[in-house]
């Protein structure tokens, strides 16, 4: 008994030490074990004094590792408690929407306990015994806690999966067992009578005379468990193949060579305490290894504490666009003019989701001005126009971002507006000549947007994502362009043409708006009832674009960011920049400087003063 207790002390010790969640699951599995243990003691023919003795260690390992925990438990839970509460609402919606269990996953794992009884059975003797008893709880308490939000607990629930793998191992193992056992005996019954009922004959094939001999029930039943295993490694997703395997740890396994160098260099080549900024997966090592604070884009679902959640939501938007405007009905992302991606990109605020979604793009590089001057025609692609301003102004009531772009000729100034209380975006477009002697043409829009077209007429686009049920609508109030399909299915591109006549300054007003529509599947069912029912909305829309809509609340707030003001508010140095795709963005505008890069990684530096 002294060495048990020993060794489990230790054991319990290493725990609460090591991982806070696990020390959780370990004691509310002991804990449910030894109170229903006590409870049938009588059935399982186990002493209620023995039973209590598992509790010892538990105690002991605690008493050991007291210091720690009189000072690390009380921190985390007050860190926590905002969190597990619902406080913080983004880190709430975004666990609900990314990380429930699916009931398809849920129901089988519940049930699944049954089996432990069963096999106890088989294995035992009888139902209820304390192994059958251990294992089932070992599945049904952390399956109790994915379903916590039930009871309005928030936590990353998928993390539970992780604490009933090997119990679920051991019964798969109990199944191939019972499972090989059973058809051999099965195979062994037909060969023995088949054997017999082949003596009666005069000649046995010479392949059949010699395999007979070696087909014993053992060997049959290696056979079968070989066979039970190798198709529970390729089909049950608990287990690895080698393949598998080594895609999950590359994965997981951000660091090599190149971002090692990146690190290595920011931390001997940059002053201590240098506010860097970087992605989720690599800030974890660069903060550690580079010695610098670090400022991690780390998806809300993903985060323990509140007070993680606006740093990690700056890194995020830092890493992605510069301007994010967002009245609660809509949001907007903008890139501004130093690249062509989001210019700008509008989301739909979709009722089941914390995550907007992007159904209308704009982009810099797919939209083309002609223009004359004299009696040549040029064109030039709007990324190609150099940047003259790029700000974002707002008040208590709507919030704007300015681009304004320009060269010898003319400039180019656009202006994308959102409303408190209004699902629809106004993006104002003035071209004019600066120089006499220059004639605008055309303006054209390449436009790449989700669902299938509903309308299209002069005045107004309707697209329709059945498959999201979000719908979008982009309403001419100006200038009417020629409007033509590129590729009319899902995801849709279609191009806005503006023939500006040879004006020498010309005004676009183009309201849009995306969002959740009614999931009711009477909508959907008939194609002409769906129009009949979106040509209602398309003509609402049209006839009050610019009404806020009556249940908005008055104590809705405009949500804006700016990426000069977060970086001068963060006192952010550095930007590490991995994805190819964002790197133009800080190549391209003044305010940054490329000081490192290799294959990998590309590290800017904030130049000061910064504003």
């Amino acid at each position: 008994m002294v060495p048990f207790l020993v060794t489990t002390t230790i054991l319990s010790g290493a725990i609460f030490l090591t991982h806070s969640l696990s020390a959780v699951m370990f004691v509310c599995i002991t804990f449910s074990t030894v109170i229903l243990a006590t409870v049938f003691s009588k059935r399982l023919s186990v002493s209620r004094k023995h039973i209590l003795l598992w509790l010892l260690p538990i105690f002991l390992g605690a008493v050991l590792v007291s210091p720690f925990l009189v000072e690390a438990a009380p921190a985390y839970l007050g860190a926590n408690s905002e969190t597990f509460t619902g406080g913080v609402s983004d880190i709430r919606l975004a666990l609900l929407s990314t990380r429930v269990l699916p009931l398809e996953w849920v129901i089988p794992l519940f049930a699944s306990v049954v089996f432990f009884f069963l096999f106890s059975k088989k294995y035992l003797g009888k139902f209820l015994t304390v192994p059958a008893l251990l294992l089932t709880l070992w599945i049904f308490v952390p399956m109790l806690f994915t379903q916590t939000y039930l009871v309005r607990i928030y936590t990353d629930y998928n993390r539970f999966l992780y604490f009933i793998i090997l119990p679920l191992i051991l019964l798969i193992a109990l199944g191939i067992d019972h499972g090989a056992g059973f058809f051999a005996r099965i195979t062994d019954t037909y060969l023995t009578l088949t054997k017999k009922m082949s003596q009666t004959k005069k000649k046995i094939s010479g392949i059949r005379s010699r395999l007979l001999p070696n087909l014993s029930r053992k060997n049959i039943y290696a056979g079968f468990t070989l066979s039970f295993l190798l198709i529970s490694f390729s089909a049950v997703p608990i287990f690895l193949t080698p393949f598998r395997g080594v895609e999950i740890q590359s994965f997981y396994q951000t660091m090599n060579d190149a971002r090692y160098e990146a690190i290595q260099w920011a931390r001997y080549n940059t002053p201590v305490g240098s506010v860097f900024v970087s992605d989720a997966l690599y800030g974890w090592w660069f903060s550690g290894f580079a010695e610098r604070p670090t400022l991690s884009a780390v998806d809300p679902q993903y985060l323990a504490l509140a007070r993680e959640f606006e740093p990690a939501e700056i890194a995020k938007n830092l890493l992605d666009t510069n301007y994010v405007i967002d009245n609660e009905l809509i949001q907007i992302r903008e890139d501004g003019g130093y690249v062509g991606r989001h210019n700008p990109v509008i989301l739909a605020k979709l009722n089941w989701t914390y995550f907007p979604y992007a159904f209308f793009n704009f982009n810099n590089s797919e939209t083309e001005i002609r223009y004359r001057v004299g009696d040549e025609l040029k064109s030039l692609g709007l990324d190609q126009l150099p940047v003259k301003e790029m700000l974002s102004k707002n008040d208590t009531e709507q919030a704007t971002i300015v681009v304004k772009k320009g060269n010898e000729f003319f400039n180019y100034t656009q202006l994308t507006t959102v409303c408190k209380g209004l699902r629809f975006v106004n993006m104002s477009i003035t071209l004019e000549n600066i120089v006499n002697g220059v004639s605008l043409d055309w303006l054209d829009f390449t436009v790449s947007s989700k669902g299938k077209v509903q309308t299209l007429q002069n005045r107004t686009v309707a697209l329709l994502d059945e498959g999201v049920k979000a719908f979008g609508q982009l309403i001419f109030d100006k200038e009417q362009p020629n409007v033509k399909l590129i590729n009319p299915e899902n995801p849709c591109i279609f191009e806005l043409d503006y023939n500006l006549q040879g004006k020498t300054k010309v005004d676009v007003q183009i309201s849009l708006t995306a969002y959740s529509v009614t999931d009711d599947l009477r909508f959907y069912q008939d194609p002409e009832i769906t129009a009949n029912y979106f040509n209602k909305i398309i003509t609402e829309n049209l006839n009050s674009s610019k009404k806020p809509i009556s249940e908005v609340s008055s104590n809705d707030t405009l949500d804006v960011f700016k990426y000069q003001k977060a970086v001068c508010d963060w006192n952010i140095s550095y930007i590490a920049c991995r994805d190819p795709e964002i790197i133009p963005k800080f190549a391209g505008d003044p305010a940054f400087s490329l000081v490192f890069i290799n294959n990998d990684v590309a590290i800017f530096m904030v130049k000061k003063p910064f504003a």
